[in-house]
């Protein structure tokens, strides 16, 4: 073990004090941090190359989550070691307030394959982005809080370079009450007892078997009755001469509104935090609906979401949430049930909706985070398999599309390119042998020619093959523009391959596209022409720009897959990626954002993610956001509904 030094080191946006081993770092809004430089490898004075976890106790001194942040500097990066340049690697980890917890940042994590880091006990949501690092040769690390709604203070205690993953310690306090909220606070609306939350879900299914009203002027898809195009029988997309819309069964214009997410399910990983919970059941029994064992995430999940409605409605909780549930839906105005939702609902509650397809083809081994080696043959193989799963779909009028993925993870890294990562790795022989093929063909089969303009020293073509070549963009300008045309190619084939799939199984539902995070490249727009609709999930205060943006680009309807709004006046303590005061205000935001989709010529529809709050610990991944319709308790946040 090696501690790290913190004499001299120096503040921004912050001011540090020491107690012991303790240091306490006290932050501006906008947040905070210490700067610890050196040679490369040496940083803090300590051996990047031989260590393997970077080890420190914190805790969260406020009644929120706070971010913790690690910006990371090479001296291969494309910063160059400049500390006046862009951080090559953020890495945030997530703090329940008042919770001492252990974080470790594994060295083996800087080389970027893997973005959203697996949870440890205490830890919230880990998530990586960046470019590919070396241990040997960071010169700079950064090491503070993210930027809040106000000032904030994080302890640090004894920060220190591990051989070994740690253990996480957590305390025996309880965290979550018997039906899933928030110990820590007191808040209007809160649930006060089990038997209040029965009651509740008793009075709300006596109430489901009523019908909602039928919103004025809509059809029996929740499209415009005012309105005629031709009737397909399906869901279409068409153009007036002024603007997109999507086209109902039959035949009126319909903009898709509706929540992702609806499930019964709201459920925590609690492996090595039992402590942290007043009631967990067991595994058996009348409870057993509420276990499950997750696979990748090698956690045993409670769902406090099915757990209430088994205490309220015992072996017939999932169809009295669906009666429930769709009442609500329809009384709230939605049209859609929208992605991730369960697939019970979709058949029973008569709404049109989304489906997100799973297991998009891969290969066994993938050349950058989840993009697979594409020209291998497996990939063609898997995008047929993965195409065979709408079979189950086939004549469905109520879909509207699918979508073929969400947010892949490689299209996260701003100024990515895929085919310089082909020349990175030994893991993709088939995109190996394609590009070299691509580049002979460039250069007419001359590799003198070749090594001049890319400025490199091969013996022949069939050398790209098997030679790792590092940063190979950076060799010269042409080398750059030749791995950014055969990027196009590969996100082409990406895009391609699975599309054309999907449309011989099923031809008469719309392709809804990735649901990518954002635009980070006019590389992600290869292939939009196998779309239908364009979509992507877009949280921001005003979707009006990047709905322009991409719609001019591709020329085709654009699908918000998901944003939403939070806050911190009721029980979760983290407010989502758009906060804002209070559950008026999301309100205000929700109606705002909705108004301004709809009002766009290229926008087609606008899904909220989500229509329940996540676990007060935290999803799979650790966000744990104050997001949704409803909480736990399946109680909706009225002033969020009337806004």
């Amino acid at each position: 073990m090696s501690s790290i030094d913190w004499t001299n080191v120096p503040a921004t946006g912050c001011s540090i004090r020491h107690d012991g081993a303790t240091t306490i770092m006290s932050a501006d809004a906008d947040g905070g941090c210490v700067a610890f430089e050196g040679a490369p490898g040496r940083v803090a004075g300590v051996d990047w190359a031989a260590g393997r976890y970077l080890v420190f106790d914190a805790l969260d001194h406020e009644e929120w989550t706070l971010g913790v942040v690690f910006r990371l500097w090479s001296a291969d990066g494309s910063s160059r070691g400049d500390a006046s340049a862009p951080a090559d690697m953020h890495i945030t980890m997530g703090l329940m307030p008042g919770l001492p917890t252990r974080l470790s940042l594994p060295l083996s994590a800087l080389d970027s394959q893997t973005m959203f880091m697996p949870r440890t006990p205490g830890k919230l949501k880990t998530v990586i982005v960046g470019e590919r690092l070396d241990p040997a040769r960071i010169v700079r690390l950064e090491l503070g809080v993210m930027p809040a709604h106000a000032p904030q203070t994080l302890s640090i205690t004894d920060l220190r370079m591990v051989d070994a993953e740690p253990d996480y310690p957590v305390p025996d306090v309880k965290l979550v009450d018997e039906i899933g909220q928030y110990t820590g606070r007191e808040w209007p609306g809160k649930t006060r007892s089990v038997d209040e939350m029965v009651a509740y879900l008793n009075a709300q299914y006596a109430e489901a078997s009523a019908p909602a009203e039928q919103f004025p002027g809509r059809n029996r898809y929740g499209g415009s009755a005012a309105a005629t195009i031709d009737a397909t029988g399906f869901f279409r997309t068409h153009h007036d001469g002024k603007r997109w819309w999507l086209v109902d069964p039959d035949g009126a214009p319909f903009f898709s509104t509706g929540p992702d997410c609806v499930r019964p399910h709201i459920e925590c990983p609690v492996d090595g935090i039992e402590s942290l919970f007043r009631w967990l059941p067991p595994k058996e029994g009348d409870y057993a609906d509420a276990w499950s064992a997750r696979t990748p995430y090698g956690h045993a999940f409670f769902d406090f979401g099915i757990a209430n409605l088994i205490r309220a409605f015992g072996a017939d909780w999932r169809d009295r949430w669906e009666a429930i549930t769709a009442r609500r839906l329809r009384g709230w105005g939605f049209n859609t049930i929208a992605n991730w939702s369960d697939r019970g609902i979709t058949r029973t509650a008569g709404l049109p909706y989304v489906w997100p397809l799973v297991d998009f083809p891969t290969t066994k081994k993938t050349i950058f985070r989840d993009f697979p080696d594409v020209f291998d043959d497996e990939f063609e193989r898997n995008a047929t398999r993965f195409a065979a799963q709408l079979d189950d779909f086939r004549g469905d009028p109520l879909l509207i599309g699918y979508f073929l993925r969400n947010e892949p993870t490689w299209a996260f890294v701003r100024g990515l390119n895929i085919a310089e990562e082909v020349l990175a790795t030994t893991d993709a022989p088939a995109s190996r042998r394609a590009l070299a093929d691509h580049l002979s063909r460039r250069y007419g089969g001359d590799v003198a020619k070749f090594n001049a303009a890319w400025s490199v020293g091969l013996s022949s073509f069939a050398e790209l093959e098997t030679r790792i070549i590092p940063h190979a963009s950076r060799a010269s300008a042409v080398a750059h523009d030749d791995l950014i045309a055969f990027s196009r190619i590969m996100i082409r084939r990406y895009v391609e391959l699975p599309s054309q799939a999907c449309r011989r199984v099923d031809p008469d539902h719309l392709n809804l596209g990735m649901r990518y995070a954002y635009v980070a490249s006019d590389l992600l727009l290869e292939g939009s022409d196998c779309f239908d609709v364009f979509s992507i999930n877009c949280y921001q205060m005003d979707p009006t720009d990047h709905i322009d943006a991409v719609g001019k680009a591709v020329n085709l309807p654009i699908m918000i897959g998901e944003y939403h709004f939070g806050a911190l006046d009721r029980g979760l303590v983290a407010n989502a990626l758009r906060g804002v005061e209070s559950q008026a205000d999301r309100g205000i935001g929700y109606r705002y954002y909705l108004e301004r989709a709809a009002a766009n010529p290229y926008c087609v529809g606008a899904h909220y993610f989500t229509v329940a709050d996540e676990a007060t610990l935290g999803r799979y991944d650790g966000e744990n956001w104050n997001i949704g319709i409803e909480d736990v308790c399946r109680r909706p946040y009225v002033e969020f509904v009337d806004g």
